[in-house]
């Protein structure tokens, strides 16, 4: 009997001990990482390695800040200031060892094409709801539509931990920006932008007086993906926002529309200029079938954006994929539209490839974004080039 009470009493101090342990770790604050030091000479510092993620944590978040120049370790708690939260929160610190005062800003973007995935892509969202520092009030958010932006001021010696609350799970970049560096970049990208817009524009105006003038079927196959490429470059460069008042979380129904206009509209130009109609009356059914599906995809981009772009995408390389063994197979049978058709459809696979290094990560870069941009405007370009010659 003594042993059996021994051998209860041994299991309750074990199931003791064990609780015990439990209530520490859960009670145990998270960790910021290491202070990242920030100097005048530094114009973009990469945040995104460096930040200490806190996902489901809920409406509220403990954490010990960053040890400051004396070596001290505090102990802060933040609360949800808002509604938007996702009940993820991130948490970095930063460190002026200089005598003077810094001024940054910190940079989310709302969407990025590098890493944004093939699947169910990430089309874009508010990334942070608001930033709370260790020292004094939370920090100003700045007025813009492409991304979270907030100003911070660093004192000299000054070693502060930041708590950002966030409107979504995952944040594809974060930067700590000196400002009138960040100014220069958005107004560089601004210029190349507004020369691509306006080439596409002329672009998809000229095809479209052209199939008025020239009743050939292929004129308007290529200005529909003129108008295609118009509107894709639009919401990719956030010039549709400038136009129409929308939120960060509505930006990806266009986002996910564009891009099932591009896989549609793809495919019909190789149709019409190959004249695959002619070869095979079948060739007519599936065209009609493939508009009738895209056009239900469209539809469904309004409800389920991600995974409509997703399908789009898939759509996109198929068409692409398709058409280039039809290009094979009809150069061995000496087709001149065929074999005039290759260095336009060598392009485009050279653009895919280049989307899909992107998407999956390979390539990930501030310029390769606005240059698959122009990449698509040249491609328009080299179909028109080659129609011309049939015109």
């Amino acid at each position: 009997g003594s042993a059996a009470l021994m051998s209860f009493q041994t299991k309750s101090l074990i199931r003791l001990i064990f609780v015990i342990m439990l209530a520490c770790v859960a009670l145990v604050p998270a960790r910021a990482l290491d202070p990242v030091d920030v100097t005048s000479q530094a114009t973009a510092i990469d945040l995104t390695g460096v930040i200490d993620t806190h996902p489901g944590a809920g409406v509220r978040l403990a954490v010990q800040t960053a040890p400051d120049a004396a070596g001290v370790v505090n102990r802060i708690e933040v609360r949800s200031t808002s509604n938007e939260g996702s009940g993820d929160w991130l948490s970095f610190a930063l460190a002026n060892k200089s005598d003077q005062q810094i001024d940054r800003l910190i940079v989310a973007p709302h969407y990025r094409l590098p890493g944004s995935g093939f699947m169910w892509p990430d089309l874009g969202r508010q990334r942070i709801v608001s930033i709370t520092p260790s020292q004094g009030f939370a920090l100003d958010r700045q007025r813009d539509r492409e991304a979270d932006i907030f100003r911070v001021t660093l004192d000299p010696g000054a070693v502060v931990t930041f708590v950002a609350e966030l409107g979504s799970p995952d944040v594809p970049s974060l930067t700590l920006w000196e400002p009138d560096a960040y100014k220069d970049a958005v107004n560089s990208f601004t210029l190349y932008e507004g020369i691509v817009l306006g080439i596409a524009g002329l672009l998809a105006v000229f095809l479209t007086i052209l199939f008025v003038v020239k009743g050939s079927a292929m004129f308007p196959a290529t200005a529909a993906l003129a108008w295609a490429v118009l509107a894709y470059i639009c919401v990719d460069f956030g010039f549709i926002s400038k136009l129409v008042d929308l939120a960060p979380g509505d930006l990806n129904r266009w986002r996910a529309g564009t891009e099932v206009a591009l896989a549609a509209t793809l495919l019909i130009f190789p149709y019409a200029y190959l004249h695959l109609g002619r070869w095979n009356s079948r060739w007519n059914w599936l065209m009609l079938a493939w508009i009738a599906a895209m056009g239900a995809l469209f539809a469904a981009a309004i409800f389920m954006p991600e995974r409509a772009s997703g399908i789009a995408r898939m759509a996109f390389a198929g068409a692409v994929g398709v058409t280039l063994l039809l290009i094979i197979i009809l150069c061995f049978q000496r087709y001149d539209r065929a074999i005039l058709i290759v260095p336009t459809w060598l392009l485009t696979i050279a653009w895919t490839v280049g989307g899909w290094w992107t998407i999956s990560g390979q390539l990930d870069n501030d310029i390769i974004q606005p240059a698959l941009g122009g990449g698509l405007v040249l491609l328009v370009l080299q179909m028109a080039f080659t129609e011309k010659q049939h015109a």
